[in-house]
């Protein structure tokens, strides 16, 4: 644990300034916290490219809900930490202290769109995406996206038992349009967009101006867009990703993942508008579906 902290502060130290809170942070989260870098670097609106349609352009919530897909999920309870019998679970707990940070850091900046990533497969990156989403939107008139972009080992589909195409990879290759890849569950704020089939190049494709276009796009209808992205240091997709995205959220892995994986981690988005680390099976942790559930989540200031 002290080791992942060493490594946070010490790439805390080597990247630029950037914006300074008014007082200090770090802000605890589950009792194992950690800090990490907080960076400002909010990107301006993006025009949409020529002949690229944005769903989200002057569309309201309520025509998007009767265009989309509404296939009837089967959220697998092992992956859900507000499910009936875990809903007053220090897991959830930690989860709703999450989204309440988040909230605090839209105070200063106009954060909208997240990125979650890890170093490395099996850090828990889709675990704390999913919970996330769901954490915003069982809140009351609370909207929430989540975007798989994960294009090379999708699993959100699995765990909200929901179709796994159409969806990203079909739609960046023209195949679909966007309403054919969105979609719904009357008994969730949360809509949805599957990783879609396997394709041969995922970069080339997220890297196409349409995955940037369709989340400047859509993002006004919701509260939180969250996008699950590929480990940092396999592919270069959450590279791709992160530079239009609002934030940036890295999943550690507690005890596990090596100190130096963890600062080229950070450093790979030097830049960018990177938020903060949640540390994911800490010493609190409880085992839930083979998941610790522990987390932590903290933001360095200079």
């Amino acid at each position: 644990m002290s080791r992942i902290h060493e490594a946070l502060k010490r790439a805390e130290e080597q990247k630029p300034p950037a914006w300074k809170p008014s007082e200090p942070t770090p802000l605890g989260f589950g009792g194992n916290v950690n800090t990490a870098v907080a960076r400002e670097a909010l990107h301006s609106p993006t025009p949409t490219p020529k002949g690229i349609p944005t769903v989200g352009r002057g569309l309201r919530l309520e025509e998007l809900r009767q265009r989309c897909i509404k296939p009837g999920w089967e959220l697998n309870p092992d992956c859900d930490v507000f499910s009936t019998k875990q809903s007053s679970s220090l897991c959830a707990e930690q989860f709703r202290t999450l989204r309440s940070h988040l909230y605090r850091l839209r105070e200063k900046n106009p954060i909208r769109t997240l990125l979650v990533t890890s170093a490395l497969p099996g850090e828990g990156k889709t675990f704390v995406a999913l919970n996330l989403a769901l954490a915003i939107a069982r809140q009351h008139e609370r909207k929430a996206l989540l975007i798989d972009a994960d294009l090379r080992a999708s699993s959100l589909h699995a765990r909200l038992g929901a179709p796994a195409a159409p969806g990203l990879s079909d739609f960046l290759g023209a195949k679909v349009d966007e309403f054919s890849i969105l979609q719904a569950d009357p008994k969730f704020e949360l809509f949805f967009v599957p990783a879609g089939r396997p394709v041969p190049n995922p970069s080339e494709l997220l890297a196409n101006g349409m995955l940037k276009a369709f989340i400047h796009g859509i993002s006004p209808v919701f509260d939180w867009v969250i996008v699950d992205a590929p480990p940092v240091l396999a592919v270069a997709d959450a590279g791709i990703i992160a530079d239009f995205c609002d934030g940036v959220i890295v999943v550690v892995r507690a005890g596990e993942t090596a100190h130096n994986l963890v600062k080229t981690t950070l450093q790979e988005f030097r830049g960018s508008n990177l938020l903060g680390v949640v540390l994911n099976g800490g010493s609190e942790a409880a085992n839930y579906g083979g998941y610790a559930c522990s987390a932590g989540f903290g933001l360095a200031k200079r």
